[in-house]
């Protein structure tokens, strides 16, 4: 749980890195696309204001009343502010956006961008303190534009005229090329995000594996000098317990004598549990060779086992074999180990969840090997605990000690096989092994 919020801080951190970094600089973008877009219209606007001042209204009258003298005087001043200022166009429009004058040797008779900059040059004409104004950056055909349009007033201070100023947007390359490379960085961004969440979720793994490992070794330590003194103190006293209740059982037929002689085989399991863990993973459970053995048999056996320690008509075994031989070479005190407490494990966790004991112990052939299935139908297990079960120490019942499934699956590899456990809450578990016919050692 602890590994898996440090993993979770880090993605949250590295995810508001990434954001934090990517926003800083779009919004370094957007504020320098508005810096230059008011330097720009305060660039026009001062151009607009400074053109309008030396065209006088009687220049603008005449003008008006189509005076060449006027044309070709406007011409030669608005030609001058637009090579002083670099800029792309200068012209004169009147009321009904009919072009005066133009610094464009093609320039239309009539404005062709009215339908997109007639608002902003009605709000000249007809504003009741007219001033000059700059309209947003346009589009038109490959170029992109901003204007800005200044009042021009006859003899009768009124507004006779318009006087547009054009500029060709300039920055825009740059900023397209700015805009270019922000994608890029975010792209780059995020996917060196995700190259280093995942590498340093595979580095918090591999630490978290090494982690464990560490641990174990060093419970291993401290059990194996723990199990060397707790071993010899409880073995001795149980035994004595144990023929105790045996003879006390014989003499008496006691229910209670029968009792304590299981409980003091729990114990000992237990303790035998703990010394096998505790002499490492090198020990070897597979006493003497593998023997020819008939499987069929041999689960008959084992079924029969669990019925008198359960008592009889107490399971009701499900599942029966179909097959009336199955030819092994194994090793039957160790299979026969595993079984047991697979069974025992299945028919614990029916009696724990308060329901029928219901298992099945089924034996086949697949090919050259053997699959041998352990099912019950007790309360199953969670996704959580399917993850964890089989290691060490960790336990659903209420009394274990978690070395049951470790030390069988300890048994079942050292044979050369595998554990496969399939289990879904409230629908049972299934063990399934998968063993060689011929076993090892």
């Amino acid at each position: 749980m602890r590994n898996s919020r440090t993993m979770l801080v880090a993605a949250g951190f590295t995810i508001l890195l990434i954001i934090a970094v990517n926003l800083a600089w779009w919004l370094f973008y957007d504020r320098t696309e508005q810096l230059l877009d008011q330097q720009l219209s305060r660039r026009l606007q001062a151009v607009a204001g400074t053109a309008a001042a030396q065209l006088s209204p009687e220049q603008i009258g005449t003008l008006i009343d189509d005076d060449f003298t006027a044309y070709t005087r406007t011409l030669d001043l608005l030609e001058s502010a637009r090579q002083a200022d670099s800029l792309s166009e200068l012209f004169v429009l009147d009321p009904g956006y009919r072009v005066l004058v133009s610094t464009a040797f093609d320039a239309d008779s009539v404005y062709f961008l009215a339908p997109l900059n007639g608002p902003y040059i009605d709000s000249v004409f007809f504003a009741d303190h007219p001033r000059a104004l700059t309209t947003p950056s346009y589009r038109t055909g490959k170029l992109y534009l901003k204007t800005a349009f200044a009042p021009l007033f006859d003899p009768d201070g009124t507004v006779a005229a318009v006087l547009g100023v054009e500029a060709n947007v300039d920055y825009f390359d740059a900023l397209s090329d700015l805009r270019r490379n922000l994608w890029y960085s975010t792209i780059i961004s995020v996917v060196a995000g995700l190259l280093f969440g995942l590498l340093f979720i595979l580095t918090q793994k591999r630490l978290n594996s090494m982690q464990q490992r560490l641990v174990m070794n060093e419970t291993h330590a401290y059990l194996g000098r723990m199990v060397a003194v707790v071993a010899h103190e409880i073995r001795n006293p149980l035994m004595i317990i144990r023929a105790s209740a045996e003879r006390l059982r014989k003499k008496t037929d006691s229910e209670e004598a029968g009792f304590v002689v299981e409980e003091v085989d729990r114990l000992n399991g237990l303790v035998n549990g703990y010394l096998d863990f505790a002499r490492g993973d090198d020990r070897d459970f597979l006493d003497g060779s593998p023997e020819p053995m008939d499987l069929i048999p041999f689960i008959a056996n084992v079924k029969k086992h669990l019925e008198d320690k359960f008592g009889p008509g107490t399971i009701e075994w499900i599942e029966p074999s179909t097959e009336k031989s199955i030819s092994f070479q194994g090793h039957p005190g160790a299979l026969r180990q595993v079984l047991l407490n697979l069974l025992i494990n299945g028919a614990e966790a029916c009696l724990e969840a308060g329901k029928p004991i219901r298992l099945g112990l089924t034996g086949a052939t697949d090919g050259d090997r053997i699959k041998l299935e352990i099912s019950d139908r007790g309360p199953g297990l969670s996704k959580k605990d399917l993850k964890l079960i089989g290691d060490p120490f960790y336990t659903t019942k209420q009394h274990g000690s978690g070395l049951g499934l470790f030390l069988s699956r300890k048994i079942v590899e050292q044979m050369g096989g595998s554990i496969d456990i399939d289990s879904q809450p409230d629908h049972g578990t299934t063990v399934t092994l998968n063993l060689p016919k011929r076993g090892n050692g």
